[in-house]
């Protein structure tokens, strides 16, 4: 139980790899708030993580709407007096050419993967000051390295870094912001992109690495953009 008495948020906690995130994190002893835009899924981890003795609160919520990440934030405080680590990992993508992505299809993508980071980072770092803290910010394979055919992932991908490595310069040295950017991963999000393909890494893989950098933070360095492989 390594993580006793530390308050996490997860985005995106609901399926994917944020679920094996909050799982994972959960076994540690966490107090967990898994947050995601779909009531059922949250509900679903949450039972799971009571079942297995963690304590966790679901909470619904949309990372591209700032008042519904305030109310996430402010309910993991009031519920467990602060917040501890962030996993930003609600995450969206879309498999086409460039040229034949629609400006809706464009503005969709970045505002899950880039406004959403930028709005928890926003609400949850003046927080963190007060006492310390940790915000891990789930980039891509994809953000070291421009994929064909997923040119806009690629880019809010890229993005999520440099608002770490920026932020990361902006804060105090009480807190520690790092991007962890996996190759691809046995999803279902991988599995519709590239169904001929086998992916590099689990996610028990990708959630077992969050959970060395929130129990070893001091390995790591801030600002840092961690790779696996």
């Amino acid at each position: 139980m390594k993580l006793e008495d530390k308050t996490i948020i997860v985005t995106g906690g609901g399926r994917g790899i944020g679920r094996y995130i909050a799982k994972r994190l959960g076994e540690e002893g966490a107090n967990i708030v898994v947050t995601a835009r779909t009531e059922e899924y949250i509900e679903k981890v949450s039972k799971e993580i009571n079942e297995e003795g963690g304590r966790v609160v679901p909470i619904r919520g949309d990372v591209t709407k700032e008042d519904d990440v305030k109310k996430v934030v402010n309910a993991a405080i009031e519920k467990f007096g602060k917040i501890d680590v962030l996993v930003n990992n609600a995450g969206a993508g879309i498999r086409k050419y460039l040229w034949e992505t629609t400006a809706e299809e464009f503005e969709e993508i970045m505002n899950v993967n880039v406004k959403g980071v930028f709005f928890y980072m926003k609400h949850v770092i003046p927080e963190m000051e007060k006492h310390g803290g940790l915000i891990i910010n789930i980039s891509s394979g994809a953000g070291k390295e421009g994929i064909p055919t997923l040119s806009v992932y690629s880019a809010s991908k890229f993005a999520v870094i440099g608002l770490t490595e920026a932020a990361a310069r902006e804060v105090g040295r009480n807190v520690k912001i790092i991007a962890l950017c996996p190759a691809s991963v046995n999803i279902g999000m991988f599995k519709r992109f590239f169904p001929e393909e086998r992916a590099v890494l689990e996610p028990e893989e990708v959630a077992e690495k969050v959970a060395d950098i929130c129990i070893h933070p001091g390995k790591y360095r801030s600002g840092d953009s961690i790779e696996i492989y």
